[in-house]
């Protein structure tokens, strides 16, 4: 019988220490970062997906790209100050970038700041209307006009539920 009991803890050890997916943090390449938090996020592992994008900003701060995921997978876990850190991070590397500047609207509306998603969700109109992106023009002023024209829970509401449905679209 102890004999049983030694081979099964054997194999539950042996099991356990299987293979793992590692992030990659020394000599990675810098999208080794992105992909390694990609798959973290499809295996619903969040703190090591963030880790990884964290190391994606360090090893190349300049590309508003890893902050935009950063800051998706904030919003997701409605951690909006994150998220507004993130975007934040983004449009200080990228200034005429229309889709940081609709993400930040979007995640200060859902942290309550009204007054500042007003503002970023018309400076992504205004880069939008600018860089002739028509269908994310068209996103930009249908979140200006929800701003503006309904106040109130409904509009944190609509817009939660947009960034669920849409979130997916930066890679």
């Amino acid at each position: 019988m102890k004999k049983y009991i030694v081979l099964v803890m054997i194999a539950i050890f042996a099991i356990g220490c299987g293979p793992k997916k590692e992030a990659r943090y020394e000599g990675a390449e810098k999208n080794d970062y992105i992909e390694d938090g990609m798959e973290f996020l499809a295996e619903s592992d969040l703190p090591r997906a963030i880790q990884s994008f964290d190391h994606a900003i360090q090893s190349d701060p300049m590309n508003p790209k890893n902050y935009l995921i950063l800051g998706q997978v904030y919003l997701r876990l409605k951690e909006f100050t994150r998220a507004i850190d993130s975007f934040s991070g983004a449009i200080k590397v990228s200034p005429d970038n229309g889709e940081a500047y609709y993400f930040l609207a979007t995640a200060k509306m859902l942290n309550g700041d009204k007054k500042g998603a007003v503002e970023a969700a018309q400076q992504s109109v205004e880069i939008f209307m600018n860089d002739r992106d028509e269908e994310r023009f068209k996103k930009s002023v249908v979140l200006l006009k929800s701003l503006v024209d309904d106040p109130g829970e409904k509009v944190a509401q609509d817009v939660q539920e947009a960034v669920e449905k849409n979130t997916e679209t930066v890679q």
